[in-house]
């Protein structure tokens, strides 16, 4: 007797790492998903940002944010203009003798749940500590719900392994209440970040919640200066460089609206780090405004061109340094 067995669509299956769905699939936007079961569909072919795009209905500007998200979270990797998984450790070969490594630190996001407490000790710190049971009938109020077992020991935990006083903490959950983002996996993940940071302190946290305030406000002016739709939360790459455009390099709306049809004009599609470059050339040159910006351009074209010898393609020579005049005056200061 033969046996087969008919598979029908698992013959054809591909694989997804567990950290997607562990770590991630909580923060993850529709979009940030579509694209990566997408690259990992057709990871043998040139997939290009406005191919993927027309294939999930998606921005070409929203795919590449995709993708810079899960390269944040370590999970891709870019290596001559091609993404990669990152790295894994290699096997280590017993033929040549090496010196011994000391061991990586874990992430604090792994070590957070092996010491999430247990029941029994969150009862009895909750029976000795006024202050901090107070605290969480204060998170119940401001997240409008009562607290689940797991929801109490995630707040115990920010206070008994991390070192969070209690109005630290409550501080980042209010703050993250006012921007729609107070869940226990947000509230987790910033209070590892803020005990990272040492802030310990009232005027410590006062001063994160404004960084982070201004942080966002300035994506927010910047997406809609740019007319970029996000889907779900920006991106930390996005955070980051409109902080620095705006509140950083202090550029105005129309020098950073400049700089994105710059890039679009040359790159045929919206990059964050091609803006970056040229908003950095500028802020570098100290040009602040479009007045001073063409000023500074049309000085360079009225530039007089030195003597230059007969016939096409002039070259000239200055000092034994050879330079074609043809190519200087097609190249563009603030190119990239």
């Amino acid at each position: 007797m033969s046996y087969q067995i008919n598979l029908g669509q698992w013959k054809s299956v591909f694989a997804v790492p567990s950290s997607v769905v562990d770590q991630h699939i909580k923060i993850a936007s529709e979009a940030q998903l579509k694209v990566l079961l997408y690259l990992l569909r057709r990871s043998d072919d040139e997939n290009s940002a406005e191919q993927i795009g027309e294939a999930l209905r998606l921005s070409a500007e929203e795919v590449q944010n995709a993708v810079d998200f899960w390269i944040e979270r370590d999970l891709l990797t870019k290596q001559d203009n091609t993404l990669v998984p990152c790295s894994a450790p290699q096997p280590v070969s017993h033929d040549t003798p090496v010196e011994k490594a000391e061991p990586a630190k874990k992430p604090h996001t792994t070590i957070s749940r092996a010491r999430r407490p247990d029941p029994m000790f969150v009862a009895k710190l909750l029976q000795e500590n006024i202050i901090l049971a107070e605290l969480l009938d204060e998170v119940q109020r401001i997240l409008n719900k009562p607290l689940s077992p797991g929801d109490t020991a995630t707040i115990v935990m920010l206070y008994d392994s991390f070192g969070l006083p209690c109005d630290v903490i409550l501080m980042l959950i209010t703050y993250l209440d006012s921007i729609g983002s107070a869940n226990m996996r947000a509230i987790e993940r910033y209070g590892i970040q803020w005990a990272d940071k040492g802030i310990k302190t009232v005027d410590d946290a006062g001063r994160e919640t404004a960084r982070m305030k201004a942080s966002r406000e300035a994506w927010g002016r910047v997406s809609s200066l740019l007319g970029i739709r996000n889907v779900g939360n920006p991106t930390k790459a996005q955070m980051e460089n409109a902080d620095r455009w705006l509140n950083t390099w202090q550029f105005s709306d129309e020098m950073i609206t400049e700089a994105y049809e710059r890039c679009v004009n040359t790159k045929g599609t919206y990059n964050i780090s091609y803006i970056n470059a040229i908003l950095k050339r500028w802020y570098e040159k100290g040009i602040k405004s479009l007045d001073t910006l063409q000023k500074e351009e049309s000085a360079k074209q009225r530039k007089p061109k030195s003597k230059a010898k007969s016939g096409k393609g002039s070259v000239f020579s200055v000092e034994g340094a050879s330079f074609d005049v043809s190519k200087y005056e097609n190249t563009s200061l603030f190119d990239d």
